[in-house]
C-alpha cells in the first residue's frame, strides 16, 4: 500500500491512523481532491488508491480506451489517470448531486462525464437515496428524470473498443447483461457486483462467462463481490493480467 500511496504522491502507514489527503499526483501536476465526507467515500479511496481493487496495476500496457459506469466521485477516474496518462475515459454517473466533486476531479485528470446512467436500452430511471451517495441504487421509471443509454451507445462512444471496463452501479449491471451486443467491445472487466434481490455468486460468473469473457478471478463478499474477466481469444489488446 505504501508504493502505491507513493506513486500518487501521499503518505500511507497504517489504515487505522490514515485519512485522506488533500491532493494527489498525477503525470501534470498535482490534483486538488474534493471529496464529501461520508465513509463511503473513504472506503471507495483505500479499495481504489490502495488496496487496487480494480487491479490496475496489473494492466501493463496498451490501455487507451477506459469505460468507468458508477464514477460517483471520480476516483476510479482519477486512478486510472495515473496508471493510464494517455487513455481516453469516459465516466458515467447519474447522480447529479455529485457534479461538484466530480467535475473538478475530470477537469483535473482529463476525463469525460456523462450525466447518464447506462442500462440494457434507452429510457429514464428515478435514484433511490440510501445514506452514502456511493449507495444509491436506480430503478427504471418512464417518469424519472435520469437519463439512460445502452451499454451498446457507451462503448461506440469511445470508438467501439473499450480495452478496460470498470462497473459499480449497485445492481443496475443485472440490466446491462442483456445488452450482449455493446459487450463484445469490452476486452477486460473490473465489475463490482451486487446480489439484489435474489441472485448469486456463481449466476454472475455463468453470465460473465456467456458474455464471451474468461472469468479471470471473482472475489466473493456478503451481498456482493468483485470479478474480473479478459476478451475470450481477443488478440492484441493490453497487456497484462488482471
Amino acid at each position: 500500500m505504501r508504493k502505491r500511496a507513493a506513486k500518487f504522491g501521499f503518505r500511507f502507514i497504517r489504515r487505522a491512523s490514515f485519512e485522506l489527503p488533500e491532493f494527489i499526483r498525477l503525470k501534470d501536476g498535482r490534483c486538488l481532491l474534493s471529496l464529501p465526507s461520508e465513509p463511503g467515500v473513504y472506503n471507495d479511496f483505500v479499495a481504489i488508491f490502495l488496496e487496487d481493487c480494480y487491479r490496475l496495476s496489473s494492466m501493463q500496457s496498451g490501455v487507451s480506451s477506459v469505460l468507468d459506469i458508477g464514477a460517483n466521485v471520480g476516483l476510479f477516474g482519477l486512478a486510472a489517470r495515473g496508471y493510464f496518462p494517455e487513455a481516453v475515459i469516459h465516466s458515467y454517473e447519474p447522480n447529479r448531486g455529485l457534479e461538484k466533486p466530480l467535475q473538478s476531479h475530470s477537469s483535473d485528470a482529463g476525463f469525460e462525464v456523462y450525466w447518464e446512467a447506462v442500462g440494457s436500452s434507452h429510457g429514464f430511471i428515478a435514484l433511490e437515496d440510501r445514506g452514502d451517495s456511493n449507495q444509491a441504487r436506480s430503478r427504471d421509471d418512464p417518469n424519472g428524470s435520469v437519463p439512460q443509454v445502452p451499454l451498446d451507445l457507451a462503448v461506440k462512444r469511445l470508438g467501439g473498443k473499450v480495452d478496460l471496463a470498470k462497473v459499480d452501479c449497485e445492481g443496475a449491471e443485472w440490466s446491462m447483461f442483456d445488452d450482449a451486443e455493446g459487450w463484445k467491445g469490452i476486452h477486460f472487466l473490473a465489475m463490482e457486483y451486487h446480489l439484489w434481490p435474489d441472485h448469486s455468486h456463481q449466476e454472475v460468473a455463468e453470465r460473465v462467462d456467456s458474455l464471451g469473457f474468461d472469468v479471470v478471478a471473482q472475489a466473493p463478499g456478503s451481498d456482493f463481490g468483485l470479478i474480473w474477466g479478459r476478451r475470450c481469444g481477443r488478440a492484441g489488446g493490453p497487456a497484462g493480467l488482471i
